[in-house]
């Protein structure tokens, strides 16, 4: 599992709710950031980082894999719909490309409409911009 530094990681684009890897001794485990980790000492901060991510995050998420991707199953395509209060189809699509790299993007009627992001909390971030609802992760 790859991880980065909040040092690389823009602090600021972390939100209260967001899904983050703590550091506890020899474990990493998935935690929901609370207030009170926004008052760690810096050094402290070290030991979060961003969630990549990948196809069981995706999943976890409640995208929806698309079998009927042109690429499958070298390069996977996931599904996730906005319930929002439009007449247009707003998504969020998740990619897993050959070389396993993997980023999302969200889309309006099929046409792109955010740059990629490549962590779960950016995710997060843009569910919670276009819907005003937390993205539940499951367990």
């Amino acid at each position: 599992m790859a991880l980065l530094s909040l040092a690389m990681i823009q602090h600021q684009s972390f939100r209260v709710g967001n899904a983050v890897l703590l550091k506890i001794h020899t474990r990493i485990v998935m935690v929901k950031l609370e207030a009170d980790h926004f008052n760690w000492p810096a050094d402290k901060l070290k030991e979060l980082f961003p969630v990549v991510l990948n196809p069981d995050i995706f999943i976890k998420a409640g995208f929806v894999e698309n079998k009927k991707y042109p690429l499958y199953p070298d390069a996977r395509e996931f599904k996730l719909v906005l319930p929002v209060q439009t007449e247009n189809l707003t998504e969020i699509y998740g990619y897993i490309k050959n070389n396993k790299e993997a980023f999302a993007r969200a889309s309006v009627n099929a046409f792109i409409t955010s740059n990629p992001v490549y962590h779960l909390h950016q995710v997060q971030n843009l569910y919670y911009a276009l819907t005003g609802a937390e993205l539940e992760i499951k367990p």
